[in-house]
């Protein structure tokens, strides 16, 4: 990438960032100190799972003892089983806000946590810290629990055995209010209102179920396979792989890698659609296919196994369609062609407005795969868009404006895109 278009402030306006969004503090619960960057002050002030790890990634580039911190409180929480809830209340305060909110087993309410996932990116949030870190220290540290948290989901969430994961709410893929979950959910063309109060639903039923999987698979209230959520899982599985080989356990880094290569091979068995030319999302216990299509449907292609004729489809079908997900700005959130897509919405979110999160993983991905150009200008458009409208939750696909949550850490992942300091 060209460093001449002068970002050279963007990195010392993300650490700026970055400091203003600590909040840290004692949990008499953990009986332990936190430190973490809230996502948004005025919005989201507690510690979500995928933006604690976006905000990991980008003070690997900016102060890696940050970077340190915010991942060890993310795990303090972690269950003995390996599971990471998808929020955490921090504070004196928090056991009774996570019982308010009913986004967990109701037994568990003193751990702060909620009862659901995350798109499970911690083991590329680990690798990143770790190679920005002196020694191997850091590793050693956060390599079991890392491990533990991916043996969770293959243990409790694969529910056929075929490596894909399932999600039990909308909230697990981060995506929220995605169009892709309109038909599990029972809603069509839905209001704001109508989705929040489903969303809703939806959480008290779970949590009446104690937020347990199996339970939840019996009744099929909601079940999806999201081509998203499964390739982000792949790719920390690799990521989990080569962080196993360089603490030299090669056993165990051949187990992740041979499961994140199953996961690949049952995306192109399962949720591959031939006539569109993209990943459908499988909704419920028969993974009847999505209609909708979202950026989800492209999320594959970021995978090693992924079949090239299948990328290459995905690319100029999809991805570098202009009338889809190539616009001004990309990657919108869903395609400019579908009903859905809503370019500058902001009261029922991740309905067209592109989130730099998503463009990492795409970022990332198309350069591994060998399309260094095509990532290259995804970046610095994306970098364009953050320079001149500040870190923004959203942003337009069609003018690039910043949408919705403001002094938003997770934007400032694009420091990732520049690549090391000159």
């Amino acid at each position: 990438m060209d460093d001449s278009l002068s970002y050279s402030g963007l990195r010392h306006r993300a650490l700026l960032q970055l400091r203003d969004n600590v909040r840290s503090g004692y949990d008499p619960y953990y009986r332990r100190g936190f430190y973490y960057v809230r996502p948004s002050p005025g919005r989201y002030t507690w510690q979500w799972f995928w933006d604690s790890c976006f905000h990991a990634i980008a003070l690997a580039r900016l102060d890696v003892e940050m970077a340190q911190r915010e991942l060890r409180t993310l795990l303090l929480t972690q269950r003995s089983d390996g599971f990471i809830g998808h929020v955490v209340y921090w504070g004196r305060l928090g056991g009774l806000r996570a019982l308010a909110f009913a986004q967990g087993p109701v037994s568990e309410w003193r751990r702060r946590h909620t009862g659901m996932i995350q798109p499970p990116m911690l083991a590329q949030a680990v690798e990143a810290v770790h190679r920005a870190s002196s020694g191997d220290g850091f590793l050693r540290e956060a390599l079991p629990a890392t491990a533990a948290y991916y043996d969770w989901l293959a243990r409790e969430r694969d529910a056929l055995g075929d490596g894909l994961i399932s999600i039990i709410s909308p909230f697990e893929c981060g995506l929220d209010n995605s169009p892709a979950f309109d038909q599990a959910l029972g809603l069509r063309n839905p209001s704001r209102k109508g989705v929040l109060w489903a969303l809703r639903r939806l959480d008290w039923f779970n949590c009446r179920k104690g937020f347990d999987f199996r339970r939840l698979e019996a009744a099929d209230r909601f079940m999806a396979i999201d081509p998203f959520v499964n390739a982000v899982y792949a790719d920390g599985l690799h990521s989990l792989g080569r962080l196993y080989r360089e603490a030299g356990e090669v056993d165990a880094a051949a187990r992740a890698e041979t499961r994140a290569e199953a996961v690949q091979r049952a995306l192109d068995v399962h949720s591959w659609d031939e006539a569109s030319g993209c990943y459908r999302y499988l909704l419920g216990r028969d993974r009847a296919p999505s209609g909708a299509l979202t950026a989800g449907s492209l999320f594959p292609i970021i995978l090693p196994g992924t079949p090239r004729e299948r990328v290459e489809r995905v690319i100029g079908e999809h991805l570098t369609n202009p009338g889809e997900f190539w616009t001004k700005l990309p990657v919108p959130s869903v395609a400019a062609s579908d009903p859905a897509f809503d370019a500058e919405g902001e009261s029922m979110i991740w309905r067209g407005p592109v989130c730099m999160n998503l463009n990492w993983f795409l970022v990332r991905g198309l350069n591994r795969r060998g399309y260094s150009e095509l990532s290259e200008t995804l970046a610095a458009r994306s970098l364009e868009a953050v320079d001149a409208n500040g870190f923004r939750e959203f942003y337009s696909p069609t003018s690039g404006r910043g949408l919705r949550g403001t002094d938003f850490g997770w934007a400032t992942v694009v420091v990732d895109f520049m690549g090391s300091e000159d």
